[in-house]
Order: structure tokens, then sequence, then C-alpha cells
């Protein structure tokens, strides 16, 4: 599970036989800085201000990956649920992945070929994240999604990653559609006092999800500017997990809290 990549690389793995192909996190940020570029200026800001990102920015993704693999015999599911995970009491449950590279099979197959690697999303406004109560639940959340990609059987599905999108948003003018963003204006109103106090950073907080994240696996993180949209700026950081160790897999981790002190008080 050794990322051989570059920072950066943007080459398709359709140069290569695909059977020689690793999935990668360098692999996987550059499709992610590819998905935040094809979105129409503020577009994506416009997203963050109205609801979450989590679905788009996914979206985006997957059919950069699909047009990335279009010459070889790789291809992406959205939502794919090809293979079964461990439910509740024991018991065998059907399990759908955000993201999912799988090989395209010489023909049709009564079973399912096991995916190269999969992907798990999730969104949390960067003013959810600011307290050691919120980054354990960011943490909780993630781990409970890595150990789903368990199959019932014990077997991992493929190289297992995690993205965690965390758009953060700074009103820039009075004339600001507040009336489309009545669940987060005051949220934002009030972050946006707090950065500019000194009290958080998006920097910082991205640091303190990678840390949480870290117990996992491997980090990396990113941003993609979303632009401005009607006084609202957005930009998206992001934590990059994976791909998830089998050690991960052996010894499960813990879901108990960690320290729920500020984590940015004390900076």
């Amino acid at each position: 599970m050794t990322d051989t990549t570059s920072p950066g690389d943007t080459e398709s793995p359709a140069s290569a036989d695909e059977e020689a192909w690793s999935f990668t996190a360098s692999f996987l940020d550059s499709c992610l800085q590819s998905a935040g570029q094809s979105f129409r200026d503020g577009e994506l800001a416009y997203l963050a201000m109205t609801s979450q990102i989590e679905n788009p920015v996914r979206d985006r993704v997957a059919y950069e990956m699909h047009r990335r693999f279009i010459e070889t015999r790789l291809d992406v599911g959205r939502e794919w649920t090809g293979l079964d995970t461990t439910g509740k009491d024991g018991e065998r449950a059907s399990r759908a992945v955000d993201l999912a590279v799988v090989a395209k099979p010489d023909r049709r197959r009564l079973y399912v070929p096991a995916p190269k690697g999969v992907v798990e999303f999730k969104a949390f406004y960067a003013h959810e994240a600011r307290t050691g109560g919120q980054l354990n639940a960011i943490y909780r959340q993630v781990a409970v999604d890595v150990m789903k990609c368990l199959t019932w059987n014990a077997m991992i599905m493929g190289e297992v990653f995690s993205v965690v999108l965390l758009p953060s948003l700074h009103i820039v003018s009075n004339r600001h559609p507040y009336q489309i963003m009545k669940k987060i204006e005051e949220a934002v109103r009030v972050d946006s006092r707090m950065r500019r106090s000194g009290r958080f950073s998006d920097e910082a907080t991205v640091q303190e999800v990678s840390g949480r994240l870290s117990l996992l696996g491997p980090v990396r993180d990113g941003l993609i500017d979303a632009g401005i949209e009607t006084g609202v700026r957005a930009t998206v950081p992001y934590v990059i997990l994976g791909p998830v160790p089998n050690e991960t897999f052996d010894n499960p981790p813990t879901l108990e809290l960690l320290p729920r002190q500020d984590p940015q008080r004390a900076k």
C-alpha cells in the first residue's frame, strides 16, 4: 500500500496495464483538484451556501476518474453495492460505498469482482470542526465508515480511503443572500468573528482533523478555492485518509472520546 506517485501527478492510468495500476492518495488528490476546477465560477460557493457539498464533489470526482479510465478496463461506481459487510448482531448486511474502482469483466459474471479501491466522502462545515467534541464526532464517523469497508467474510475492499471536506464560508458583503442561508448564517457570522480575533483558523482546523484521522492511517490535505457568489466567499479545505493500512482493520480503532478540550484554545 505504498504511494509511489509524486504529489500533484495527473498522469492517467490509461497508459499502463490496469493490473499494475495502484490506487494512491496522490491520484485521488489529483482527481479532487480537477473536480474542484470543473465547477463554474461561484457554483461550488453557491452549493456550500445552501447545502452540504459531499455529493456534488463526490460525483465530480467519480466522473473525473471515469474519464481517466476510459481507455482501460477499469471503471468507477457511485453508491456501489457490490459487496456486503457485517451488520447489526454480526449479520450479513448490504453496503453502499460512495465510490468504488472496479475492473470491467470480460463477460457477465455471476459474482462481483472485488474492487481495487473504495472512497467514502464526508462533509462538515469548518465551523462544525473547531472544538474537541466536534473533532471527536468527525473521527468516529470516519472510523465507522472505514470499518464498514471490511466485508462480512473479513475481506478488505481494496485500498480504502476517506475524504473529509471542510467547506469554510466568509461573508464579504452585506448584500449576501441571508434568506437562503438561514440554517448556517449566524454560525458563519460568529465563526468569522472568531477567525478575525485569532481564536480559530481554517489551517489549524485542518491540522486538528488530520491529527485525529492519522490514528486510522496516513493523511494528506489540500484546498479547493470555491470562489465568490453573491457576497459569500467559500474555500474547501479537505483531508484525505488512506490507503488505510491492514493494521487498522486487524486492530479496530477505539470510538471512545479523545480529549474534549478545545484544541485551538492553547495555540
